[in-house]
């Protein structure tokens, strides 16, 4: 059996988004423990979005923008990031 690749593209959008959000929210602690439960809460609360290929790239970036699904990641990333800060775990 081939081995195939696959990814998650919601993760792939949180992870630029968090990155972008880190740039911006310099009181955001950035430590690897910050970082993971920011990440897991996130995606947590999202739908996942498997991808095999470029055209799964492709559609998928259409369905983000079409369905603004982008919205919801950032929503949840805020949400995310109010409860880290609120309560950090280390």
């Amino acid at each position: 059996m081939k081995q195939s690749s696959y990814e998650n593209y919601i993760e792939k959008i949180v992870r630029q988004e968090l990155n972008r959000m880190y740039e911006e929210d310099k009181d955001l602690c950035k430590c690897d423990v910050c970082y993971r439960d920011i990440m897991t809460l996130t995606l947590n609360n999202l739908p996942p979005m498997y991808v095999s290929s470029d055209v799964g790239h492709i559609m998928t970036m259409y369905h983000l923008t079409k369905n603004q699904l982008h919205t919801k990641v950032i929503v949840e990333l805020l949400k995310a990031i109010k409860q880290v800060k609120n309560s950090p775990n280390h």
